[in-house]
């Protein structure tokens, strides 16, 4: 989110309305022009972020239209997000540390187009992606507490939910066909975004923050928050325990340990990813008289920052990789091609091996040896 997690843009917090005193304090920085880390580290960062995030949310697609299971659809759409933020932030990054400026490099009414369209196709990324870690997190619940209704979710639903990730995300950010814009800085023109003549910039570039902050981050991480604990409770307290055999309890206890480990893996990775981001960002914005831009040690913090953020875009595939057999089993089967079954039959042995399903963050197999 360029307004709100600009990843892209340098933008200081004077372009936000600041005092002309913390100007004045920021061209007087001795430690204004220090680099924090070589380009050639930073690009290299980038391009294996890249890679790893258009080989891995290929696959993951590729994976689900193979196997065409149904609860893999939201796995399915979060690949799709992250390959917006590869194709439409990773290379500006890239391009900015190569050419080591914020500049836009096409002009005319094709860089106003580029400017607004590129900014608002990898920033609904976030939005897609959390909405989507909720309505996951909403269909594990009913799973676990009340899979007689977790049945009633058809594949039309989970189509429905999909859509709705994406037109709420695309709501959130239409404000970025009026706000982004060409702005000259010097003798070449940024990417930046303005909520003038129409409203304040200052007062409105805050306002439209906290909405996001709460839309996109606040309210999903507290949704998923709540009900996977719920879930990790109700996991340990599995009263039908005593009622199955020995080899069902003990297939049963290593898919729930799979499960747990999932859950804490995919939100302490978005965690990671982007809390340290978002604190800082916002202390520009809410308190920047606390922010210690001269600060080699701060400027550290904040480049670490924005590479995490940037390099969420290749987790998911990661976390997939490690912890849903069906994907790992599926990727190898996909290369090796030989004597195996079609992707539907080898789907149905698995899960009458296992007795289970498999999805990114669902109940997953046993084993790759099952199929």
């Amino acid at each position: 989110m360029s307004a709100s997690v600009n990843l892209y843009s340098n933008a200081s917090i004077d372009d936000v309305g600041v005092s002309s005193n913390n100007t004045s304090l920021q061209e007087n920085c001795a430690l204004t022009g220090v680099l924090v880390c070589p380009s050639q580290v930073t690009i290299t960062i980038h391009v294996i972020t890249l890679l790893a995030s258009l080989v891995g949310n290929t696959l993951l697609i590729t994976v689900f239209v193979r196997i065409k299971e149904p609860i893999m659809l939201l796995i399915a759409n979060m690949a799709v997000s992250d390959l917006l933020v590869a194709i439409f932030l990773i290379p500006r990054l890239i391009t900015r540390e190569i050419i080591a400026s914020n500049a836009f490099l096409v002009h005319g009414n094709g860089g106003q187009f580029l400017c607004k369209m590129c900014t608002f196709l990898s920033d609904i990324s976030l939005s897609v992606s959390t909405l989507s870690l909720m309505s996951i997190a909403v269909e594990r619940f009913l799973a676990v507490v009340y899979p007689i209704e977790y049945k009633k979710i058809t594949v039309k639903v989970r189509r429905f939910l999909v859509a709705s990730t994406w037109i709420m995300a695309m709501a959130f950010h239409s404000p970025y066909f009026y706000t982004m814009r060409l702005v000259a800085n010097g003798n070449h023109q940024e990417c930046q975004s303005s909520w003038e003549p129409a409203f304040d910039n200052r007062s409105a570039h805050l306002r439209y923050n906290i909405f996001l902050f709460i839309t996109v981050l606040l309210i999903p991480l507290l949704v998923i928050s709540v009900l996977y604990i719920v879930i990790v409770i109700k996991l340990r307290k599995d009263t039908m325990a005593s009622y199955r055999s020995e080899r069902g309890a003990r297939r049963k206890r290593e898919r729930n340990r799979n499960l747990q480990r999932m859950v804490v893996a995919t939100v302490t990775a978005f965690l990671i990813c982007w809390t340290l981001y978002s604190v800082i960002h916002f202390l520009k914005l809410f308190s920047p008289w606390t922010v210690p831009k001269c600060s080699k040690s701060f400027k550290i913090v904040d480049y670490i920052s924005r590479l995490l953020a940037s390099s969420y875009c290749a987790v998911n595939p990661c976390i997939c990789f490690i912890f849903v057999r069906n994907f790992s089993c599926e990727l190898s089967i996909m290369f090796k091609r030989k004597g195996q079954l079609p992707a539907a039959n080898r789907l149905r042995k698995v899960r009458e091996d296992t007795g289970a399903s498999d999805s990114c963050g669902i109940e997953l197999q046993r084993s790759c040896s099952n199929s």
